[in-house]
């Protein structure tokens, strides 16, 4: 892996990357929040039209994880790979018909605000809907951060170089993420798709012009390179056979469709939408794009396999996050398609780094630790979600050099499924369950967490086998690991069972259960008297 590029790929590609940063910089200077703070937490993004809205949460939706891990899975495993795929992308269309219309008339910056305006609300449901988020986001900056990492020593050819990448991109990414506000984070995300969807679309155009554009052919190559055989193209590659596999598989895309529901930085500028009708055209421009770009992921997943799995084989699990870069290796042997593929990937962590630092950082600063004091102090918020923002980005870069020979694929089920079995049920029941109370999003997101790490804590990712966090102690109780049929439907029950035994439990929304009083909107916020 340390021979990706020659010296003038890697030249070019840090070249590219450093313009890149440098405009990126400047463009959250010139379009970020103001200078009083205020920016940052109020919905600027309203200024960004809504196909540019639509084109940065269809970036949100995307990683660096999803551009290197999961074209990774669909390299090796095929079938189960694919699957991930489609979880997302019926994800995306459920946020589109059931989330972004009601969210964004009823919450006016971070989705507690929905939770208090329809009546489930209060100071506690705001802290616990923040911790949680807090536990999704610290773990998805880790992975990313780890993933650009590794590709960045890769591309330099110094393995020993890890550490000080993992923590110059991370201090670079913060500040993007704080200059910049929502608005300018918005910018960096179009920008970004600019970039990374054509680079993609033309790998996968590559991989298809070497089989003829015969999909069979490129299938059977596919099955052929990655030792597997038929079995790429059945499900159990990745999830295993028996109840288990079958538990994993369903599970797996159970979880990625309700994670998706929910994802914090998607919800932020969900929220900012500027009316229905933008709305819906945000959400046109947001499936169109991710259409695209999973549609080229999987074609140069499988390409992957047919032209470098003898490669990915050798190399190990370890190897998968490379599976871009040797697919580019394969098809341009100048190592121009390579070098504009590592781009992508360096573009693709920067944006999304910033985008989940910026969601993390507001909501530890006006969710949790602003849930008790003032809310007409918009200016406080945005003080602390500044700070805030800035402390999360910087122990996410120290916790990423800890966890760099982690099992990426733990920390990424991790905050999947706590996305999946916490946030979205309180978010769907808040939308379209009038008796739903306090107690019940306190039930779900608390009770739901609990259950999400104890359910991964007694897998084999945990223990008992070669990867795990501890290979030389054995604790599993089931050999799940991707417990989504669990933990999500665990998760409804909860909301459910908190509300159904709720004594202050209310019968209309938008009435108050539990003390909770009513969010001013955004531009209730404006006409507020300022200390």
């Amino acid at each position: 892996m340390t021979e990706l590029l020659d010296s003038s790929s890697r030249s070019l590609v840090f070249a590219v990357f450093s313009v890149f940063v440098v405009i990126c910089l400047m463009l959250c200077v010139i379009t970020g929040a103001d200078e009083d703070d205020r920016a940052l937490v109020r919905s600027d993004s309203r200024r960004l039209r809504s196909w540019q809205q639509g084109v940065a949460m269809g970036g949100d939706t995307t990683t660096v994880a999803t551009v290197t891990v999961l074209v990774g899975m669909v390299a090796t495993t095929g079938f189960d790979g694919l699957g991930v795929m489609l979880g997302s992308l019926v994800g995306v269309l459920l946020f589109l018909v059931l989330v972004i219309e009601p969210l964004r008339a009823h919450a006016s910056l971070t989705a507690p605000d929905l939770l208090d305006a329809r009546g489930s609300g209060g100071p506690a449901v705001r802290v616990a809907w923040g911790v949680v988020t807090l536990l999704v986001c610290f773990p998805l900056l880790v992975v990313q951060l780890v993933v650009v990492g590794n590709v960045a020593a890769a591309v330099l050819g110094q393995p020993g170089a890890r550490t000080g990448c993992i923590v110059v991109i991370g201090v670079v990414m913060t500040a993007l993420a704080v200059s910049g506000g929502i608005r300018g984070t918005g910018v960096v995300m179009i920008a970004k798709s600019a970039i990374a969807l054509p680079v993609l679309v033309v790998a996968a155009g590559l991989v298809l012009h070497r089989f003829g554009g015969d999909l069979g052919r490129l299938l059977d190559a596919a099955a052929l390179g990655s030792g597997t055989g038929e079995a790429f193209l059945r499900p159990g590659g990745y999830t295993g056979d028996g109840w288990a596999g079958a538990v994993n598989r369903v599970g797996q895309i159970l979880g990625m469709t309700m994670a998706t529901l929910a994802m914090p930085a998607v919800l932020m500028r969900a929220i900012a939408t500027k009316s229905p009708r933008g709305a819906r055209t945000v959400g046109r421009w947001m499936l169109g794009e991710l259409v695209v770009l999973y549609g080229a992921l999987a074609v140069v997943g499988v390409g992957a396999a047919a032209l470098a799995g003898g490669v990915l084989r050798e190399a190990g699990p370890s190897a998968q996050v490379f599976t871009p870069l040797l697919l580019g290796r394969a098809l341009d042997g100048g190592g121009l398609l390579v070098a504009a593929l590592a781009c992508v990937l360096f573009l693709t962590a920067l944006a999304a780094v910033v985008d989940v630092t910026l969601a993390a950082g507001i909501t530890l600063g006006r969710d949790v630790l602003a849930a008790s004091g003032d809310r007409r102090k918009e200016r406080v918020d945005g003080a602390a979600s500044r700070w805030s923002a800035a402390l999360t980005g910087l122990a996410a870069a120290a916790v990423a050099v800890v966890c760099a020979d982690w099992n990426l694929v733990v920390v990424s089920t991790l905050w999947l499924g706590l996305c999946g079995a916490s946030l979205a049920p309180v978010l769907l029941y808040a939308l379209y369950w009038p008796g739903f109370t306090a107690r019940g999003a306190l039930w779900c997101l608390w009770g739901a967490t609990v259950v999400t790490v104890v359910a991964l804590a007694v897998s084999p990712y945990a223990s008992g086998v070669p990867g795990a966090i501890w290979p030389d102690h054995d604790f599993r109780l089931w050999d799940v690991t991707i417990p989504g049929l669990v933990t999500t439907p665990a998760g409804f029950l909860l909301g459910w069972l908190g509300s159904g035994t709720d004594r202050r439990r209310t019968g209309g929304a938008g009435r108050p259960s539990g003390g909770a009083s009513r969010v001013p909107s955004a531009d209730e916020f404006r006409r507020l008297p300022r200390s």
